[in-house]
């Protein structure tokens, strides 16, 4: 059910992700606005939304009932004046590049409405790398998507994101049925996709040392784990143009702590004999961790 201040949702990009977004907005009952400079890509939408919602009902993500009369009620354009008229809330998934992303925001803020919020579904550049463009940044923040539309969708603040936005990220976030995690500081890859990142890197590293085929790397992965993916069809999910887009945003250059600050994080719990599971407490109280609980997964405060 739609959240009080915001009715209509505009969708900047008729890609994957875009088209993903657009959709469960739909579902939820918002006016959906998509747009996209090549007309092409929005004569794509459709089908390419319908194999989405397929899928989504296969793996048991999500049955989004009739899709074609919510397809039908999604206004595609690329006019981006008509996109914009009446938005509450705008949400991005255009190249991941910084320049293109930047002129995107810009000519955005000026077309919507004052009240209009601003977001970016960037999976490695940070929010503050886009928000000098704007001339109202506290009206800005990334609110970063996962490909197949899973539970989590990350909140991460700019420079001068207010508490008003993310309060309102975080209502509409709940509306569509997700889980919001708000970042306590920036960083490019989020929470999962820097783990997922050092996962893929591990990945390429084997194939392009010519250790093993993408296939077998994956078969490893999905045979130990009982995951129903490996790495390289994760990265045929992200988008190959992503993976390599994102770089060193995705995979890391640099070393994330030291040693000593390692030792500084664990001794705490080592002094107090919280060992973990065999002491029944460390970063959880066990034998009924929170982590196993039922709400753990939905973030309920």
């Amino acid at each position: 059910m739609p959240v009080e201040g915001i009715k209509k949702v505009l969708v900047l990009g008729a890609g994957t992700m875009g088209l993903q977004i657009s959709l469960v907005s739909a579902y939820r009952g918002y006016e959906v606005a998509l747009y996209d400079i090549s007309e092409q890509a929005l004569q794509a939408a459709p089908s390419r939304q319908r194999m989405w919602a397929e899928r989504a009902k296969q793996m048991g993500r999500a049955d989004l009932g009739d899709v074609g009369k919510l397809i039908a009620g999604i206004t595609c354009t690329t006019d981006p004046q008509k996109a914009a008229q009446n938005a509450d809330l705008v949400s991005e998934s255009v190249a991941e590049k910084v320049e293109v992303k930047r002129e995107v925001h810009a000519l955005f803020e000026k077309l919507c409405p004052p009240a209009c919020v601003l977001t970016t579904n960037t999976s490695s550049l940070l929010a503050s790398a886009i928000d000098p463009a704007l001339k109202h940044p506290e009206k800005f923040a990334a609110m970063h998507f996962h490909s197949g539309l899973s539970l989590l969708v990350d909140i991460m603040r700019g420079n001068k994101t207010n508490d008003h936005t993310v309060e309102v990220l975080k209502k509409y976030i709940r509306s569509i049925g997700m889980v919001p995690m708000v970042m306590k500081k920036e960083k490019g890859g989020y929470l999962y996709n820097t783990l997922l990142g050092s996962h893929l890197k591990a990945a390429l590293s084997l194939v392009i040392g010519g250790y093993a085929d993408p296939q077998d790397v994956d078969r490893a992965w999905m045979l130990v784990t009982g995951q129903a993916f490996g790495p390289f069809a994760a990265m045929d999910g992200i988008g190959l143009n992503i993976v390599r887009d994102a770089g060193e945003n995705l995979f890391g250059a640099e070393v994330a702590f030291t040693p000593e600050q390692l030792a500084s994080f664990i001794e705490p719990f080592l002094e107090r004999g919280e060992l973990g599971m065999k002491t029944g407490k460390g970063f959880y109280t066990y034998p009924e961790p929170a982590f196993q609980k039922p709400d753990f997964l939905q973030g309920k405060e």
